[in-house]
């Protein structure tokens, strides 16, 4: 907590802070400007598998961090007041199936991925903090998952619907990595990002179930559509999807208003 401000949670900071404090080195307080910010974003700005980030990644990498320090540093009076445009963040995207499409998904799924898409369809899991689980945060018995390294920094526990339960238990392991893939090593870690390494068998399962334009992670997407359709309750929803305000589960509330 910044002395004389809000409360808030400060963890999500310190992993994105080494490689900022790596980048400004010794450069004073007063002569980080948003040239000098940019730069950060732009030489900051890639995955370990070289792949862009997104503006919203960048957001919370870079920028949201470095306005952190330099308004508590401005509050001291060891710098001006920051002036810090973020980048344009698009409009958020909302694609989602039907019960009877996720049926078909599952059933065209080769068999080392149909455990993870019925898990991600039901507990609106980022495919990130699905691909790197471990079997230490899931309770079977009691019907509960934890999620530990979330995108926002806090934990979440989330109750795991039976038919995720049957899928977990019928997989011939249940020590380290949950999923993995069809030779059963665990997936390689890229450092926090997913996507890749289901990218082929997520292309084939897609064409077999004749469903276009649909990404992995559209499957949170479609958990969180289907939650608020039952039960019209966007409070639950941010607690079981680990979002901080209601506004980013309120376009939710505009689809399948059947």
């Amino acid at each position: 907590r910044w002395p004389g401000t809000k409360r808030v949670d400060v963890r999500p900071f310190y992993d994105h802070l080494t490689p900022l404090i790596d980048f400004f080195g010794l450069t004073k307080l007063a002569h980080i400007d948003l040239d000098l910010i940019d730069r950060a974003a732009k030489k900051l700005g890639r995955t370990r598998a070289g792949k862009p980030k997104a503006p919203a990644t960048l957001n919370r990498q870079v920028y949201t961090p470095v306005a952190a320090v330099l308004h508590h540093a401005a509050q001291k009076r060891w710098c001006p007041k920051p002036v810090i445009a973020r980048p344009t963040q698009p409009e958020g995207r909302v694609r989602w199936i039907t019960h009877d499409e996720a049926e078909r998904l599952i059933a065209a799924a080769a068999p080392h991925l149909r455990p993870l898409v019925v898990f991600l369809l039901s507990t609106g899991a980022r495919l990130s903090e699905a691909l790197y689980l471990d079997w230490r945060d899931v309770d079977l018995d009691a019907g509960r998952v934890a999620f530990h390294e979330t995108k926002n920094g806090e934990s979440r526990g989330v109750p795991l619907h039976p038919r995720v339960v049957a899928e977990l238990r019928a997989l011939p392991h249940h020590t380290g990595a949950v999923f993995r893939r069809p030779d059963g090593q665990p997936y390689a870690d890229r450092g926090g990002d997913g996507g890749g390494q289901v990218k082929t068998a997520w292309k084939t399962m897609l064409k077999n179930a004749g469903i276009t334009d649909f990404r992995p992670h559209d499957c949170r997407h479609t958990w969180a559509t289907w939650h608020y359709a039952l039960n019209r309750d966007p409070f639950g929803l941010m607690r079981l999807g680990g979002w901080k305000s209601e506004k980013m589960v309120s376009r939710y509330a505009h689809v399948n208003p059947d």
